[in-house]
């Protein structure tokens, strides 16, 4: 039986102890991903085969069934990679989602050009379910993408049911990547009822790219907490670390643009001066103060 693997550029560890980085309950609110160029795109009607059906797939992981007034979360960014589509109909591959990395297997078919995939994880894991996904073919401006939903094994979690589209996009460690702008984001779960504040980035938050500039003390040590937070997982999110903490999580997901969790554990891919810097923010964020400002403003 042949068997077509997927050339991906990043091996993960399945480890959740990876980092100690961090956000994600949410609104319903869209989460931009940049699609993967196509050179070649396929026209409509062309069957995709099994080789342009490979690889990474991203966007939003949305719920569709839930428990009411559950402090449950809307949309997650999810990476589904496909890596193996045997001759013999099946398929192997794994997600990447909320700080969690499970394995899946299955099979697939060929419908009207597209493939469908029915395939699921191991069952040995509490948030373990089953997927059931279209690969449909480039067409015009489209890449290629995968519509599907997934179904939990378990009706005792707060969402149980999600769906999703997700777009052909490759992975690649770009150390020079920046931060787009945050200082009007709110950090998630910090609204004060009492006194209607809430904790907020500022603009320094994008102040400092700490994958390539080796910081010192001087630059640093009058930033409030939650923008040395985010300077130091910025590191984390250049190499696709998927943030199991929703604090970091929310932020990643919803408002970075050209994020993309692709592993779980990524301590071997971090560069020296990345690691110094981590070192340095941790020290300072453990005595920064926080800054908030008024719930709407």
């Amino acid at each position: 039986v042949g068997i077509f693997a997927c050339n991906t550029s990043v091996e993960t560890d399945n480890d959740n102890s990876a980092v100690d980085a961090e956000t994600n309950t949410s609104e319903n609110q869209e989460i931009p991903v940049t699609p993967e160029p196509e050179t070649k795109p396929s026209t409509e009607g062309t069957p995709i085969t099994l080789e342009e059906a490979m690889g990474y797939y991203t966007g939003g992981f949305e719920a569709k069934t839930y428990k009411e007034n559950t402090n449950f979360t809307y949309s997650n960014r999810i990476t589904v990679a496909i890596e193996e589509l045997g001759e013999d109909g099946s398929v192997k591959g794994r997600s990447i989602v909320a700080g969690n990395e499970r394995p899946f297997e299955g099979t697939y078919e060929r419908n009207n050009g597209f493939i469908t995939i029915q395939a699921k994880e191991p069952g040995d894991d509490k948030y373990d379910g089953e997927f059931n996904f279209s690969v449909k073919p480039a067409k015009g401006a489209l890449p290629r993408q995968v519509t599907g939903a997934w179904k939990s094994y378990s009706d005792k979690l707060m969402v149980t049911e999600r769906e999703y589209i997700l777009n052909r996009q490759t992975f690649k460690y770009d150390p020079d990547v920046e931060m787009p702008s945050l200082g009007w984001v709110a950090l998630y779960d910090t609204y004060d009822e009492k006194t209607e504040k809430e904790e907020r980035l500022t603009e320094n938050a994008k102040k400092f790219n700490a994958s390539i500039q080796e910081l010192k003390p001087s630059d640093i040590e009058n930033l409030y907490k939650a923008d040395l937070e985010v300077i130091r997982n910025a590191i984390y999110a250049r190499h696709g670390y998927s943030f199991k903490n929703r604090r970091m999580r929310y932020l990643f997901d919803q408002y970075v643009n050209w994020y993309m969790p692709v592993s779980t554990d990524i301590r071997s891919e971090l560069t020296e001066v990345e690691k110094k810097n981590i070192d340095l923010l941790k020290r300072y964020e453990q005595h920064a103060e926080a800054y908030y400002d008024y719930f709407g403003r």
